[in-house]
C-alpha cells in the first residue's frame, strides 16, 4: 500500500435549536451585506482578480479599513465593530463570488449579482464550547453582538476527525448546522496500482425501470464473481408522482398570486424521498462491494444528452432522475471504505454481447432482455455492466480471453 496521505471531508448535518432564531436571521442578513460590500469592491478593482484569495483579502482590507499608522481607507467599511473573523468570513465569501463571476463572464455578457445570499460560515473565534450536542455562537441581535448557546441534534461527530468551520443554514422550517469533518486515512493507491495487485472491480450500470442499478463484480482476469440488482424503482416513482399530484392540486387551490409558495411542504417531502432513496441505494452498493473485496467501482461516463435527461423531470417521474445523486453518494461513501471510483466511456456497451462480443440484434423493451447474433440472451443492463467492467480492465492493459 502506498504511503500517500489521503483524506476525505464529510459534512454532518445537525439540527440546531436556540431561544432566539431571529438573531441567526439578523446575523445572516449582516453577513450578506458585508459579503456584498466586498463583492462590489472587488468588481471595482478588477486588477486584484489575478491575486490568490489570501492576498486579495489583504488588499481589500487595506482599501476598507483604517491603518494603525493613521491611513485613511479609500472605501471604508460602513459598519462599526464587526468582529474580525466574521468580517473575514464574509469577505472570503464575497471574493469567491466575484472570482466566480469573473471566470464565467469574460465576454461581459452576464450582469453582476445585485444581491448575495450565502450561509454564515463560522470561523474559529465566532464559536466556542462545540460538541455533538451543543455549540455557543456569536450572533448579532440587530444592535450588538452576543454569545448564544444552541442545542444540537443528530449524528455524533467523530472523535478523531478534524472539525472545519461550521455553517448555519436557515431552512424554511428548521435551522441546521453543517459541520465539515476532515478525516485522514483510506487507500491512497491509484486505480492502476489496485488492478495490478489483482484487486476486484465492480461495474455499476444504472437503469430506468424498477431496477435502479445492476452491479457485476469481476476479478482482474475478467471472471465474474458476483451479480446484484438494486430495485425499488416502482415504489419510488409512485411516491414521487403522488407528491407531485398534491403539489399541482395545491397550485390550483392557492391561486396565481401564490404559485411560488404552493405545495412547499410537499416539495420538501419530495426532496426527502429523493435523498432517502439515494442514500439507501448507495449504502447498499458500497456494502455489497465491501463484502466482495472490491477496490474499484466503475461508473459509465455519459454524454451531455444523457445528463440532460437525468436533470429534466417530465410529467412523470422515473428512476433515471436519481442516478446522478446515487453516484455522488456512492463516491464519498466508497472512499471512506478505501474504495476508489472511476468513470469509463460507454460507447456501444448495449449493442455488444459480453459473452461473445457479437452484435446485439434485439432488446425487448418490456422485459429488458437482449439477444445477440450468436443466440446468447440475458438482461440488457447486466450485459452493459459486464462490458463496462471489461472495458475498464482492458484500459489498464489486462488481457481478457
Amino acid at each position: 500500500m502506498s504511503g500517500k496521505t489521503c483524506f476525505s471531508i464529510t459534512t454532518y448535518c445537525l439540527r440546531l435549536c436556540c431561544r432566539h432564531p431571529e438573531w441567526l436571521s439578523q446575523t445572516q442578513e449582516l453577513y450578506n451585506q458585508v459579503e456584498q460590500f466586498y463583492y462590489n469592491m472587488l468588481l471595482k478593482y478588477p486588477q486584484l482578480r489575478e491575486l490568490d484569495s489570501q492576498h486579495t483579502l489583504r488588499e481589500l482590507e487595506i482599501l476598507s479599513l483604517p491603518g494603525r499608522n493613521g491611513r485613511t481607507p479609500e472605501m471604508p467599511l460602513p459598519w462599526e465593530k464587526v468582529p474580525v473573523y466574521f468580517r473575514r468570513s464574509a469577505a472570503n465569501a464575497g471574493i469567491a463570488a466575484a472570482k466566480s463571476y469573473f471566470s464565467r463572464n469574460d465576454e461581459k455578457s452576464e450582469k453582476a449579482a445585485a444581491e448575495l445570499n450565502s450561509t454564515v460560515n463560522y470561523y474559529k473565534g465566532m464559536y466556542r464550547d462545540f460538541s455533538s450536542s451543543e455549540i455557543t455562537l456569536k450572533v448579532f441581535d440587530g444592535s450588538k453582538w452576543k454569545w448564544m448557546r444552541c442545542r444540537l441534534y443528530g449524528r455524533s461527530l467523530p472523535s478523531e476527525g478534524q472539525i472545519l468551520s461550521p455553517s448555519v443554514v436557515i431552512e424554511r422550517k428548521f435551522v441546521m448546522l453543517h459541520v465539515p469533518v476532515k478525516e485522514y486515512g483510506g487507500d491512497g493507491r491509484t486505480i492502476g496500482q489496485r488492478i495490478s495487485e489483482n484487486q476486484n472491480i465492480c461495474a455499476i450500470q444504472f437503469a430506468n425501470s424498477d431496477i435502479f442499478a445492476v452491479g457485476s463484480v469481476l476479478d482482474t482476469s475478467g471472471k465474474e464473481l458476483a451479480v446484484k440488482f438494486w430495485g425499488g424503482g416502482r415504489e419510488y416513482i409512485h411516491q414521487c408522482n403522488e407528491l407531485q399530484k398534491k403539489i399541482e392540486k395545491s397550485k390550483v387551490s392557492s391561486g396565481p398570486d401564490k404559485v411560488e409558495l404552493a405545495g412547499r411542504k410537499y416539495r420538501i417531502k419530495q426532496e426527502h424521498v429523493l435523498d432517502t432513496k439515494a442514500h439507501q441505494i448507495s449504502a447498499d452498493i458500497v456494502r455489497f462491494c465491501r463484502d466482495h473485496d472490491v477496490s474499484t467501482i466503475v461508473f459509465p461516463k455519459y454524454n451531455d444528452d444523457h445528463l440532460l435527461k437525468e436533470s429534466n423531470i417530465p410529467a412523470g417521474w422515473n428512476s433515471l432522475h436519481l442516478n446522478g445523486r446515487i453516484r455522488r453518494f456512492i463516491t464519498y461513501k466508497a472512499w471512506s471504505e478505501g474504495i476508489a471510483t472511476l468513470d469509463v466511456k460507454t460507447k456501444a456497451f448495449r449493442s455488444i454481447c459480453s459473452k461473445c462480443e457479437g452484435k446485439v440484434i434485439s432488446i425487448d423493451r418490456k422485459t429488458n432482455e437482449f439477444k445477440c447474433e450468436n443466440g446468447h440472451q440475458g438482461n440488457s443492463d447486466l450485459n452493459a455492466a459486464r462490458n463496462l467492467g471489461k472495458k475498464c480492465l482492458s484500459k489498464f492493459g489486462v488481457q481478457i480471453g
